[in-house]
């Protein structure tokens, strides 16, 4: 699966809001599809417009107007760039691109993904960087599961008794572009395990049947399973925990709940 960074301008968006959203982009750095803030000059890919400025909005429509005339010699901002409105409300159904105030990451992504996909990857093809005597081609993204599940996708198991733990793991995983597989029981695990291969485990140690350190033993003896990081979840923090962890072979031990930064770095860590 090939890698594409798009670069993303931000008109009327305040400094404040400006690191939350490079803070976010950041997230994106594993996927597929990753996202950078422009730097002054930069050609753009996508627009982030804040709708409820009526000065940023009268700006965005100067650029697309002056853009238009000059025939795309505006190298910041070409005819009809992808744009995403920043509102405090529910839009019309008319827009198609936006996102809501306060700014929260699956959302953000979501959005700029629906751009690449409905906008940037409609044509046949794109040219990518400023240098015309260097063109990139980016070919268009394939529709076929096969095609879009490639070898490169990254994939995880979270395994934990608990639905609103597994769900809020998956979510942050989807950031990273992290397809994911969820179990609620180490039984369910090992049928997952037998039929998969993952970049990540997830593991909570209180589990119904076999727990999580029984489990982590069993994966690590495997020949083909040894390698795979094992990061175990856990509502305690005593030492003798992590004495436990550590001897049934896990890689990293995380306590619930589990800060997002936090969990971030691991998950940078063991992708790398």
């Amino acid at each position: 699966m090939e890698k594409k960074t798009y670069i993303v301008s931000m008109i009327g968006i305040t400094d404040a809001e400006r690191n939350v959203l490079r803070n976010i982009f950041k997230l994106s750095q594993y996927r597929a599809s990753s996202y950078v803030a422009a730097v002054p000059g930069e050609a753009t890919d996508i627009l982030i417009v804040d709708a409820d400025d009526p000065q940023a909005m009268a700006e965005w429509r100067q650029n697309k107007e002056s853009a238009t005339s000059a025939g795309s010699s505006n190298r910041s901002y070409r005819p009809n760039i992808p744009t995403i409105l920043v509102t405090k409300e529910s839009p019309p159904d008319s827009i198609l691109h936006y996102v809501r105030r306060p700014f929260v990451a699956t959302r953000v992504i979501n959005a700029l993904d629906q751009v690449v996909q409905k906008d940037l990857r409609s044509a046949k093809e794109r040219i990518i960087g400023e240098d015309t005597s260097k063109k990139i081609i980016a070919e268009p993204a394939k529709t076929e599961p096969d095609a879009v599940k490639g070898s490169s996708t990254l994939t995880a198991l979270v395994v934990d008794d608990s639905s609103p733990v597994r769900k809020q793991i998956e979510l942050e995983l989807k950031l990273f572009g992290i397809e994911v597989d969820a179990a609620a029981t180490g039984e369910q695990a090992i049928d997952f395990i037998n039929k998969n291969e993952y970049n990540l485990i997830f593991l909570d140690v209180v589990l119904p049947g076999i727990d999580g350190y029984q489990l982590c033993k069993v994966l690590k003896k495997g020949k083909n399973k040894k390698k795979t990081p094992v990061i175990m979840l856990t509502s305690k923090s005593s030492p003798f925990d992590r004495v436990k962890g550590a001897l049934a072979g896990c890689d990293a031990y995380l306590t619930k709940p589990v800060k997002q930064e936090t969990f971030q770095k691991v998950v940078k860590k063991y992708l790398r």
